[in-house]
């Protein structure tokens, strides 16, 4: 890989630098709480301006047709606004999912949508009774009614969906295979139950009750479903590490500079030995992380196999990272760092929410551990 930023990249993060400091100050971030939805329509239409929006939709639908590496450029720059604006969500899950759409018109049309900000994509994948949904089969069912379809069952935590205009339901159908349908988030039959998570972002719990599409609301069945909802998932995970690596960089340089500022018995308390082993602690797991994410990238084109055991292996050491910076970001500060009024309190929680988001260390580990050993007996 090239590790230097092409001259699309460089313009991404300085477009994306300036918007940052216009308009992701520390007040915006805890004002972010009390927007319903979760979603702030002024910053987002601001993405779909500069074109952020379209970067992995194809040219014939509107769209840049970027690589995938400018999309993680870019997310490492919203991670470091701390930026819970639907991104991965619609322009990296939606884009991959909609874009194997049969049907040519109406996949031109959404991604279009996507490209512009119109259209917002959730995925309602997670069901009760179990930690991450990986795949196999759903709980959720769909049935033949009419000329379409007939989706009942639960979804939780479905990241972004009360901002969504189009929720991508996973269901079971009558032939034991897994489909994928695309469906309006008011569509009669679903009920919504939607809530604030820690880091200022926006899920919802939806209950759908024998919810009615047509046929052509059935993205991909079977192998393909399969096969597509584990890239999409994959391609999404490498986005949000990008994300979080932005919020460690952000976070080193808010500790650098409040320890240079802070005093104690009269001299910075950037002075003392200790606080400088803790920063270069913090300055080594950094710069790991990105390396993991360069790992990540650079196999996220391999084959399946090679694909599943990198991107885990980097969740393990990003997430591991990740909880490393933000505490030790804590500590640094004393109590004022557990506060509101302080940045680093809310890259403490973005961290922790992404660490969670399309599995945790733990869940990962063991997908290393089946991708290195196979899957354990009995």
């Amino acid at each position: 890989m090239d590790f230097n930023y092409s001259e699309m990249q460089q313009m991404l993060v300085d477009s994306a630098s300036k918007l940052v400091a216009d308009n992701y100050t520390l007040e915006d971030v805890r004002h972010q709480r009390a927007i319903p939805g979760g979603l702030n329509e002024k910053n987002w239409n601001q993405f779909a301006d500069m074109g952020w929006l379209a970067l992995l939709i194809p040219e014939d639908a509107g769209g840049l047709g970027c690589s995938f590496e400018d999309a993680v450029v870019l997310s490492t720059m919203l991670g470091r606004a701390l930026a819970v604006e639907p991104y991965v969500s619609t322009v990296v899950i939606g884009g991959h999912l909609i874009g194997a759409m049969a049907d040519a018109d109406r996949r031109g049309e959404l991604l279009g949508g996507i490209a512009t900000g119109e259209v917002r994509v959730a995925l309602a994948h997670g069901e009760p009774g179990e930690r991450y949904g990986d795949g196999g089969p759903r709980k959720t069912t769909a049935k033949a009614s009419g000329n379409g379809f007939a989706l009942s069952g639960n979804k939780l935590l479905v990241l972004d969906a009360p901002s969504a205009t189009h929720v991508v339901v996973s269901a079971t159908m009558e032939n034991g295979e897994i489909g994928l349908f695309l469906i309006a988030p008011d569509a009669a039959g679903i009920r919504s139950e939607a809530y604030p998570l820690v880091d200022g972002a926006a899920a919802s719990d939806l209950m759908l009750d024998d919810v009615q599409g047509p046929a052509d609301a059935l993205i991909a069945s079977g192998v393909a479903a399969e096969a597509l909802l584990d890239e999409a998932a994959d391609r999404a995970t490498v986005a949000l590490m990008a994300q979080a690596v932005g919020s460690m960089e952000a976070c080193n340089q808010v500790c650098a500079a409040y320890i240079k500022e802070r005093k104690q018995f009269g001299q910075p308390i950037g002075k003392f030995q200790a606080l400088q082993h803790i920063m270069a602690e913090m300055f080594v797991s950094t710069h790991q992380a990105r390396s993991i994410l360069y790992y990540a990238l650079a196999n996220l084109e391999g084959t399946p196999e090679q694909r599943r055991e990198a991107v885990s292996t980097a969740k393990v050491l990003v997430g591991e990272s990740a909880q490393f910076v933000s505490r030790s970001g804590i500590q640094l500060h004393g109590g004022y760092g557990v506060t509101d009024e302080y940045i680093v309190s809310h890259h403490y929680r973005r961290l922790l929410s992404l660490e969670k988001q399309f599995g945790d260390i733990d869940h990962h580990a063991r997908r290393v551990a089946v991708a290195m050993f196979g899957p354990a007996e009995g």
